[in-house]
């Protein structure tokens, strides 16, 4: 079987180009050969916005030709240039709902129409979220929406002997205002009035969006945290290991922005995999990427104290934390990618046993 992609990039620094690495390295360890369109970086860079996803179209139909199974990771833009170039050579398609970029489609004149021409000429249409199926059904006119969660590579994130010795919380996610850490670094600073040691470490890229990186560091001297607020970034795969399995607790308090939000939260599992307990936020993607009460608590968005008190519970009481830490091992066990890419793999198999084209 061979498949073709289409997909925006492999960094990984960001949830989603990490997913696309491990998703696509599995694909081909099943046996399976691929072809790999991106927008941004790789050895395929053909794909584009606006007017380009035409073009886009007409650049990826010599690839299609040559696959069995088209593969589009969001619906804009890379499902409808999958769509558009999919016309006449009735490929398979499927198309897996991410998050903002499946949902920001619906609410533009310019691209709603070709959203929904997409996702009703796929022969398979998932989400990797409740949250995300849901956002999407108020949009589409049908009920077939597969959820599939995202999963982590478990042989490289799994740490069941990890110490957990370091006196610091820690979050992960590229420095943007849909990332909530204007919300979590005060937080922060309540919590350490009553552990005073305590070290906040944010990883991620400090470029996507210059302005707000400064406006944190403001914030962090503003609420006395300036020096205990680490931003690092460019971090290897060890050193990002090394960090999870030796922080207190994860915390990303994300935020919807308009229709910005957070389509799943693949770190909350990474995070889980090395038995840290999470504290996130409600109503967006995390819900499916934390077990509530269970390995971390799910706060209101934009609410300072609500995370404050999550917090304080779990580094205080010390019988949560256990708990938690426990629970955090068996969740990101039942995430292991291999189950994810089984269920893909099952999907491909499917619509190519069905006659019927997309």
């Amino acid at each position: 079987m061979k498949i073709c992609f289409l997909l925006n990039n492999f960094d990984f620094e960001g949830g989603g180009g990490r997913y696309a690495s491990e998703l696509i390295n599995d694909v081909r360890r099943a046996g399976h050969e691929t072809i790999i369109l991106t927008e941004q970086g790789g050895s395929l860079p053909i794909l584009g916005r606006g007017y380009k996803v035409f073009i886009s179209a007409w650049r990826a139909r010599k690839y299609f030709k040559k696959c069995d199974i088209i593969h589009a990771l969001d619906i804009y833009p890379y499902g409808v240039v999958a769509c558009l170039a999919n016309i006449f050579l009735n490929k398979k398609l499927i198309i897996t709902a991410q998050g903002t970029y499946s949902i920001t489609p619906f609410y533009n004149l310019k691209t709603r129409w070709l959203a929904r021409l997409a996702c009703r000429r796929a022969g398979l249409l998932t989400a990797i979220s409740n949250f995300t199926k849901e956002e999407l059904l108020k949009h589409l006119p049908i009920k077939e929406i597969v959820v599939i969660n995202h999963g982590i590579n478990l042989e490289k994130f799994y740490q069941p002997e990890a110490v957990h010795l370091g006196n610091f919380i820690l979050g992960v996610g590229s420095l943007k205002n849909r990332k909530g850490y204007h919300i979590s670094i005060p937080a922060f600073a309540l919590v350490k009035k009553h552990l005073p040691d305590l070290d906040y470490f944010i990883v991620g890229s400090q470029k996507d969006d210059p302005a707000y990186f400064e406006k944190l560091k403001k914030i962090a001297v503003q609420n006395g945290v300036g020096g205990s607020v680490k931003f690092l970034t460019g971090l290897s795969d060890r050193e990002l290991l090394n960090l999870y399995g030796q922080a207190k607790l994860f915390v990303l308090t994300s935020i919807n922005i308009d229709l910005n939000v957070e389509g799943f939260g693949l770190v909350f599992l990474e995070a889980a995999a090395a038995g840290l307990p999470v504290v996130g936020t409600k109503d967006n993607g995390i819900a499916d990427a934390v077990k509530e009460g269970e390995n971390g608590f799910l706060v209101p968005q934009n609410d300072i104290e609500s995370t404050v008190q999550a917090m304080k519970k779990i580094l205080i009481e010390p019988e949560i934390w256990q708990r938690m830490n426990q629970n955090s091992y068996l969740w990101a066990r039942e995430h292991d990618l291999k189950k994810v890419i089984n269920k893909y793999l099952m999907a491909y198999e499917d619509l190519l046993s069905n006659k019927k084209s997309c």
